[in-house]
């Protein structure tokens, strides 16, 4: 009976399952269909994707789902259908439609659902990236709009995303979503939202995930937002740059203790990360980059044992990587990239073998290559690079056999590329450029890497062959094989048609530019600069039409100027031998130009109007022969210049009345010219200068008392004019100068006695930056040069360190006594006051100034002993007291057993002169032949003034070595001062600098 009854049911579901499939199909109302037609005929779909909207039954057309009860249209989904035009307002009629979603489109116009509440059943909106946005114009406009206000009609929504569509046109748009009180996930990303958090979220108490990121929010986070957090599952406020204030109110609540997603990238928080954080048993996502957050990341962070990434580069967090980070089992991505982490990487890290992306760069990671990391056999990308890891690379580097992305660059790795590297057949990106790798290696070992994309092996030690008939596997976008020691631009990249980056700078390429290079079709970034290349380039229509970056300076290149058909970010074919003037057109050719470099080559002619552009932000025409004015408007149309350099041409004229535009400004370099007339009141609106050298002109008049206006100023060179009248008390009060240089002028009365003002002279100790700010727009960098006299020669440094502070107020006509607090000084390295009318006695204060190097007060009137406290200054390499009324006793202690007759010339009363010259180098020390001052001086007048400076810098080395050797040994902070100096002078020597 039983078994009957089980053969029952079992017939009786078969013959339901049979009606079902025989019954006629759930068919749409007619007049919903009528409304799908309607939005149909009102869009453009140019790639046929609503094609199966027609026939009788749009149930079954493709993205639309009915009801299968009711057969009312209940699901829209066009998401990516590239659908252009306007919405019809026949959508809004679908009274029984629950979920629709237009992402990924091209609509136009404006979404505004009525107030007739027809779509009362609407749940689920996507509008993400619904909407059409013109680009023809500098400035990107929508032309998609969403009302605010109308969507609040929509009181069922359970899920809004309006991902970058413009609500420009809602005022209130917290209001507008508050009344949305069933929502439970907010996307509202790159919206263009400002303005505070609006308390209305408060009213969302169904609200599960919330993402405003991407906007422009401000002020500090509410203390109120932890009720809304308390009740989230996921929280995006990233990338809202003004956002502020710290995070504690994530765990205020313990219901945030379910947050599975925190993001708050790029944002103005600080403080220290809350420790519930670190209990969030839940959290798969954890993303704080690019903000203040600081603090150590404590071992309670093994207890995430969910955590899937982890992101906190570009923060403040310091300390060591705690080896509790080998809990994390499911950690999949880890970014500690740029903090202040130190200890290097714990052996645990090996443990966490889901890991797929391990990104840490510049977190000063010291020692071998870590092992540990070799156990990560699922790894996808490894960033290691800007460390200071040594060694060889291990040859069992191939036992991450997933890898796609490997960087090491700029490190001090060393030895030979292993071989086995060829065994990662998934690499795609190998990045070793910027360490010490040395050897002979064919690019062929690399023939087995078919899906390579970028290879950067640019300035190790490396000598690469490449064979002339080689022909790839692969094919590269990006190669960089700069100083590689190559004679001859590599054949094979004539096969390269995706090559976008070349770099193959600093070489010893002698030839001229193959004319297939222009015609490779998506190079963009070209850099073969620092070779020998000769010849011309080619004529405008040959050179390629979209070409961004073209980096050629340092060659031999000559001809006519010929610009790429479209406006490249980057120029530079400065330090070639390119003749003729510069077209008068060239505006057109540099609409996007961002840094133009035409320096010291033999241009002449005048300076096109047109040269300026809006985007400009360096422009350097300087060591040219260019002549005539400078156009009276030439910086009108630069709003964005930061870097002008005129300086060393034929200019001539009067300075412009007008300096439009210079407000953001940092350099203005016009020295060396046959400029005349008084200094424009209108640079005083150069606020942000921090160089001003007007020297070598003939500029007139006295010196305006606005430079004191000019507060960043740290370099003031007015040398070698006719200024006149005194030296206004304000200039002597910019508080950042470094170098201020007056000399060769007719300036007269006393020298200022505010000196104590200057206080980037008065601070002896250095800033925490090597040099003053370079200026660097994609591959090139433009570095502030100056001229000025050092140690009694004219010497150009070609990076303006932070220690070289420097007064010369030399051949005026200043008079009185040198100021009592010239002493308070105490960063001051060089000080010449010479070829004036001082008079009185040198201040015993002078002793005080501890970093000093250089001490010329010839030629003046000055009287009485020379202070004992001089012998303090256990700096001092040059000093010049000549010519002046000095009388007692010479000191012999500390630096003066190094000075010689020549120091005292022209003090008849002086007692104790050394009537011998100092040899400034030692037989015994193997730096070779003796060669006194003097015969320094001689070796600059025959030989000229760079060659001179270089062989004097080199004789004070050899010095330096045989007197100061244990000085260096144990005295840290003036063993970085000496190398610093050191990297001036093989920056000046090497001509081809590396950023």
């Amino acid at each position: 009976m039983e078994a009957m009854f089980s053969c029952g049911r079992v017939a009786f579901a078969i013959i339901t399952i049979l009606c079902c499939f025989t019954s006629p199909a759930i068919a749409c109302p007619f007049p919903e269909r009528n409304l799908l037609l309607d939005f149909k005929a009102a869009v453009v779909d140019e790639y046929n994707t609503l094609t199966s909207w027609h026939g009788f039954n749009c149930c079954t057309w493709r993205g639309v789902s009915c009801n299968l009860r009711t057969g009312h249209v209940s699901r829209l989904d066009l998401s990516g259908f590239n659908l252009e035009g306007n919405i019809s307002s026949s959508l809004f009629q679908l009274a029984r439609l629950e979920h629709l979603d237009l992402s990924h489109n091209l609509f136009k116009g404006k979404f505004s659902p009525p107030h007739n509440r027809k779509l009362k059943s609407l749940t689920f909106l996507d509008l993400s990236f619904a909407g059409y946005e013109n680009y023809s114009s500098l400035d990107s406009v929508w032309e998609f709009y969403v009302s605010l206000e109308s969507l609040s009609n929509l009181a069922s929504l359970e899920y809004l995303s309006l991902a970058e569509v413009n609500i420009s046109a809602s005022k209130e748009w917290g209001e507008a979503v508050g009344s949305l009180s069933n929502l439970q996930q907010l996307s509202m990303s790159d919206c263009g939202l400002g303005g505070q958090i609006p308390n209305s979220l408060l009213n969302l108490t169904s609200l599960l995930h919330l993402d405003l990121s991407d906007n422009y929010l401000s002020a500090h986070i509410p203390a109120w937002f932890e009720n809304v957090t308390g009740r989230l599952l996921s929280l995006d406020l990233s990338w809202n740059e003004n956002l502020g204030g710290d995070i504690s109110f994530i765990g205020q609540r313990k219901s945030s203790l379910s947050l599975t997603s925190i993001g708050l990238s790029m944002t103005a928080i600080k403080g220290r990360i809350p420790s519930a954080i670190w209990n969030i048993s839940c959290l798969e996502h954890l993303r704080l980059s690019y903000t203040r957050i600081e603090g150590e990341i404590p071992a309670s962070i093994g207890n995430l044992l969910s955590l899937q990434s982890l992101d906190l580069s570009d923060t403040r967090i310091e300390g060591e990587i705690p080896a509790s980070i080998g809990n994390l089992l499911s950690l999949q991505s880890l970014d500690l990239s740029d903090t202040r982490i130190e200890g290097g990487i714990p052996s645990a890290i090996g443990n966490v073998s889901s890991l797929k992306s391990l990104y840490l760069c510049d977190i000063s990671i010291e020692g071998e290559f870590p092992v540990s990391i070799l156990n990560l056999s699922k790894l996808v990308e490894l960033d290691l690079s800007y460390n200071m890891i040594t060694g060889v690379i291990p040859a069992s580097l191939d036992s991450l056999s997933s890898l796609v992305s490997l960087d090491l660059n700029a490190n001090e790795l060393n030895g030979k590329i292993p071989s086995t590297i060829s065994n990662l057949v998934n690499l795609r990106s190998l990045l070793l450029h910027s360490n010490s790798l040395s050897g002979l290696i064919s690019l062929s070992v690399f023939d087995n890497l078919t899906s390579l994309d970028r290879l950067y092996l640019s300035y190790n030690q490396l000598t690469v062959n490449i064979d002339s008939t080689w022909i790839p596997e692969f094919t590269l976008s990006g190669l960089a094989l700069g100083s590689c020691n190559l004679d001859r631009i590599p054949s094979f990249l004539v096969t390269q048609y995706d090559l976008e980056y070349l770099d193959l700078s600093a070489n010893s390429i002698q030839t001229n530019i193959p004319s297939w290079i222009w015609n490779l079709p998506s190079l963009y970034d070209l850099n073969l600069s620092c070779n020998q290349l000769t010849g011309s380039l080619p004529s405008r229509q040959t050179l390629p039409m979209y070409i961004d970056s073209l980096d050629l300076h340092n060659n031999s290149l000559e001809g006519s100027l010929h610009l790429p058909l479209a406006g490249a970010y980057l120029l530079d074919l400065s330090m070639n031998q390119f003749n003729g003037s510069i077209p008068s057109h060239i505006g057109a050719y540099l609409e996007n130009a961002r840094f133009l470099s035409l320096s010291r080559n033999n241009l002449s002619g005048a300076i096109p109007d047109s040269i300026c552009t809006p985007y400009l932000q360096v422009l350097d025409l300087s060591k040219n022969t260019l002549s005539s004015v400078i156009p009276p408007h030439l910086t009108r149309n630069c709003s964005s210049l930061s870097v002008l350099d005129l300086a060393e041409n034929h200019l001539e004229g009067k300075l412009p009345a007008e300096w439009g535009n210079i407000t953001n400004m940092h350099t203005l370099k016009l020295n060396g010219n046959h400029l005349r007339g008084v200094i424009p009141s209108s640079i005083s609106e150069g606020r942000s200068l921090q160089v001003l050298d007007l020297g070598n002109n003939d500029l007139e008049g006295t010196l305006p008392q606005w430079i004191g206006k000019l507060s960043q100023l740290h370099v003031l060179v007015l040398r070698s004019n006719h200024f006149h009248g005194s030296i206004p008390r304000q200039v002597i009060g910019l508080p950042n100068l470094q170098i201020l240089d007056l000399s060769g002028n007719h300036l007269s009365g006393a020298i200022p006695s505010n000196l104590t003002n200057l206080l980037a002279m008065v601070n002896a100790s250095q800033n925490n930056s090597n040099h003053l700010e370079e200026y660097s727009s994609g591959g090139a960098t433009y570095t502030n040069q100056i001229k000025i006299s050092w140690k009694g020669w004219d010497v150009e440094f070609v990076k303006v360190l932070f220690i070289l502070k420097c007064i010369d107020l030399s051949n005026n006509s200043l008079s009185g006594s040198i100021p009592f607090k010239t002493g308070s000084l105490q960063g001051l390295i060089a000080l010449n006051l010479s070829r004036n009318h001082l008079s009185g006695r040198i201040p015993k204060t002078l002793g005080h100034m501890e970093q000093l190097e250089s001490l010329d007060l010839s030629l003046n009137r000055l009287n009485g002993n020379i202070p004992l406290e001089l012998e303090f200054l256990s700096y001092l390499e040059f000093l010049n007291l000549s010519y002046n009324m000095l009388d007692g006793k010479v000191p012999h202690g500390g630096q003066f057993l190094t000075f010689g007759e020549s120091s005292y010339l022209g003090n008849l009363n002086l007692i104790g002169i050394p009537f011998t010259n100092i040899s400034v180098c030692n037989n015994s020390s193997g730096y070779g032949n003796c060669t006194s001052i003097e015969r320094i001086g001689e070796a600059k007048n025959s030989d000229g003034e760079m060659i001179g400076w270089a062989v004097g810098l080199g004789l004070s080395y050899g010095l330096g070595f045989s007197v100061v050797i244990g000085v260096l040994t144990l005295n840290k902070r003036v063993r970085k001062r000496a190398f610093d100096f050191y990297d001036v002078v093989i920056l000046a020597i090497d001509g081809c600098i590396r950023g």
